[in-house]
């Protein structure tokens, strides 16, 4: 075995011979621990390596570029959800007050609204008609973000012409009434008519929802009455100082309407309300009230016992002038007198019968 030295050998020189160079110069390598195919191997993977690394790296940034939406919008700039039948509502009563005011000229006025309205030909005077309240009747959707809105109009009568002197003393000469003019008939009075209004709705550019009207309003029937659902009170009876729910109610609605008295000590636990401020009224007479349960009690019920009323009272004015009111209330019985435990939405409806079997 040849033992080898780990001092490295001196190269020879060139004038030895190549040959013996040759071999000289691999002898030291092996001297050294590392020979040229170890680092022929070595260099060649730290070269495939450097190369993986940059290919890796390209293909990494490719794959973020791609992956990323070339034109999808920022969440920000994404259109809010549309407001659509309670704007629909609003825009078709705008249009609708619009379109009864409108006339002759203000064909661009109702353009802003419906842009056909630009080729109409309106007649009469502007405010002819004169709406003086709107207020949105019925309201269902036909299609997708199409609104039909029922739009209901109270309308002033047309004020009559103004003459001025020369008129007058001209007409004086004219026997009876103009019969072109309207003079003579009887004043017209104030009316409820509805209109029928068509709304489309759509995104706009800048991510708000637009409305345009996809014709003029059309004039239909208002929307018939029909009978109430029966309640669970009795009927009303007048009341009675001798009934401990009177006492309650009256000193409750003193507090709740003329300010009169600390409203709290009138409520149950639990029970929240606020006095109207400022005191609309300066008094409150009960009238009458109906209870669900006897309609007259002398003695206060064992403590939990609740009972629901539906009480009438005429609440007097400063001006002395009175207005009647209907309250709901449900009373509850604690510590041995009767308190507000609270004031209803609506009087309590008697369920209906259960369908008899054929």
């Amino acid at each position: 075995m040849k033992i080898l030295s780990k001092q490295p050998v001196p190269e020879p020189t060139p004038e030895a011979g190549d040959e013996a160079a040759t071999d000289a110069r691999d002898d030291a390598y092996e001297l050294g621990g590392w020979s040229t195919g170890a680092q022929a191997n070595t260099t060649t993977l730290v070269r495939w390596v450097a190369w993986a690394a940059i290919c890796g790296s390209i293909l990494l940034s490719l794959g973020t570029f791609l992956s990323r939406p070339a034109d999808t919008p920022s969440t920000d700039q994404q259109p809010p959800a549309g407001t659509g039948a309670q704007g629909a509502a609003g825009f078709a009563t705008l249009y609708a007050s619009e379109y009864l005011l409108a006339g002759k000229g203000d064909e661009g006025r109702l353009a802003a609204y419906y842009p056909g309205a630009a080729t109409l030909r309106l007649e009469g005077s502007r405010g002819r008609l004169t709406p003086s309240q709107l207020t949105v009747t019925r309201l269902r959707q036909t299609g997708p973000d199409i609104w039909s809105v029922t739009v209901a109009a109270r309308l002033q009568p047309p004020s009559p012409p103004v003459e001025n002197d020369d008129v007058k003393s001209k007409d004086s000469d004219s026997p009876g009434p103009d019969t072109d003019t309207g003079a003579g008939q009887p004043p017209q009075r104030e009316s409820v008519r509805y209109f029928q209004v068509p709304v489309a709705s759509a995104p706009r550019a800048d991510g708000s929802t637009g409305y345009v009207a996809m014709s003029l309003p059309a004039e239909v029937a208002g929307p018939g009455t029909v009978e109430g659902p029966h309640t669970v009170y009795g009927t009303p009876q007048p009341p009675h100082d001798r009934d401990p729910r009177v006492k309650t109610i009256r000193s409750f609605l003193a507090a709740y309407l003329a300010g009169d008295g600390d409203l709290d000590r009138y409520l149950a636990p639990r029970t929240r309300l606020t006095r109207i401020a400022p005191a609309p009224y300066t008094a409150v007479d009960l009238t009458s009230l109906a209870a669900d349960g006897p309609a007259e009690a002398t003695r206060v019920p064992p403590d939990g016992t609740a009972q629901r009323l539906l009480v009438s009272v005429r609440a007097r004015a400063a001006d002395g002038t009175t207005l009647p009111l209907t309250y709901a209330l449900t009373l509850k019985t604690r510590a041995g007198r009767w308190e507000i435990a609270s004031l209803d939405g609506a009087p309590e409806a008697r369920p209906a019968p259960a369908p008899s079997s054929p």
